[in-house]
């Protein structure tokens, strides 16, 4: 008897697992980092709320009217983030990057207090054009850097000192979304960053503070391992998104020497631990990594890499051929997504898949459909797997 085609979501789960396992599945699984809210609005021909800065700013406009409003937007967020994902026909359903925080004030429409007007304050602002939410103004400091990266220190100490409450509350959306539709997607969302920071205190803390900067990433190690354990307790899917930003096309904004002096220790404590518990952790970083490649995926044993960047010269073809079993999470670039044709678009994705061989990557973007990437050019990627 012939065998029957699987159903579609043991399907979306087989091939998620396969390509974890860097081995042949039937196709690509699709996956989408990040989609803003413009480009979701535009697919389902109303307005709704999946990610990037537009989803920060809906997010904190909603608290600034309240527990109430708040509450009511949590339960469409969802909706819409799995609306948005059925249409695109993704296999993996991520729970997006939230700023789930109230603001202190709503200065105007687009404007927001972050902290009591007469002390230490920042104030957000959000460019309807660009889909940005970011700082534009920050108070004077009462404290040097170094005193603040002592509190953080002795706050991830507090916390470490019983790591699992911590750890599932910070994962319970995303094991939320997974009980109520893990039958249809692979889902994740899980985030553990090791980091040290791109603002300008922390670049100054490399050197003037370096022994509490590595004391600060062994923590931040500590954390990850809580959340793979609380992962693994609940069946969810092991998949932590980690990583964190510090490179652009040209290479890393601090020495490959402070990274191995400083970071790297955090991932190879983090990882040895988490690739033996079987739980999947993919570094996250836009730019020119390969001053740092051997030591994330080769020293480190780092199996995954996100946010894989084409423009930066990361591309499959390349990183495979010094990793032959690293899987990467996207490789369509968000630039040519939003900027080129179809055609290019297609052409590119068509390059991706052949580079993969038919393993070990799933089909995406390198970093996120921005604001303005046209559909056609989106369904043009996903048309290719």
């Amino acid at each position: 008897m012939a065998a029957q085609p699987l159903p579609p979501p043991q399907a979306r789960l087989n091939r998620c697992l396969a390509t974890l396992a860097c081995q042949a599945a039937d196709r690509a699984p699709l996956y989408a980092p990040a989609i803003s809210c413009g480009v979701s609005s535009a697919l389902l021909g109303r307005p709704v709320h999946t990610g990037t800065g537009s989803l920060h700013y809906a997010e904190v406009a909603a608290w600034a009217d309240g527990e109430a409003a708040h509450a009511e937007f949590e339960a469409r967020l969802v909706e819409d983030v799995v609306a948005v994902h059925r249409a695109l026909d993704l296999d993996v359903l991520r729970m997006p990057w939230r700023m789930n925080v109230r603001p202190d004030a709503r200065l105007d429409q687009y404007t927001f207090r972050f902290g009591p007007e007469a002390g230490e304050h920042t104030l957000w602002q959000y460019q309807p054009s660009t889909a940005d939410f970011s700082p534009m103004y920050q108070s004077p400091r009462a404290d040097p850097p170094e005193v603040r990266l002592r509190r953080e220190v002795a706050r991830l100490e507090a916390e470490l000192a019983d790591p699992l409450p911590a750890a599932r509350a910070l994962i319970a959306p995303t094991v939320a979304l997974w009980r109520q539709f893990g039958a249809e997607f692979f889902v994740c969302g899980a985030n553990a960053h090791i980091a040290v920071g791109l603002e300008p205190d922390d670049l100054e803390l490399l050197v003037t503070a370096p022994d509490l900067v590595l004391q600060r990433t062994l923590l931040q190690a500590g954390q990850a391992i809580a959340m793979g354990r609380a992962l693994k307790e609940t069946g969810c899917p092991a998949i932590i998104l980690g990583g964190g930003d510090l490179a652009g096309n040209q290479g890393p904004f601090y020495s490959p020497a402070m990274f191995r002096a400083l970071v790297l220790p955090g991932y190879v404590q983090a990882l040895a631990e988490l690739n033996r518990m079987g739980v999947h952790y993919f570094f996250r970083s836009d730019g020119n990594l390969w001053a740092l490649m051997d030591m994330l995926f080769a020293e480190a044993g780092c199996p995954g890499y996100g946010e894989t960047d084409r423009v930066a010269t990361m591309t499959v073809a390349a990183v495979r051929a010094r990793f032959p079993h690293l899987v990467i999470w996207g490789n369509v670039s968000s630039s040519l997504l939003a900027g080129g044709t179809p055609a290019q678009v297609r052409a590119q994705a068509r390059t991706a898949l052949t580079e993969a061989g038919g393993r070990g990557y799933f089909q995406g973007c390198s970093n996120a459909l921005v604001q303005g990437t046209p559909l056609e050019n989106v369904r043009a990627m996903y048309a290719e797997r």
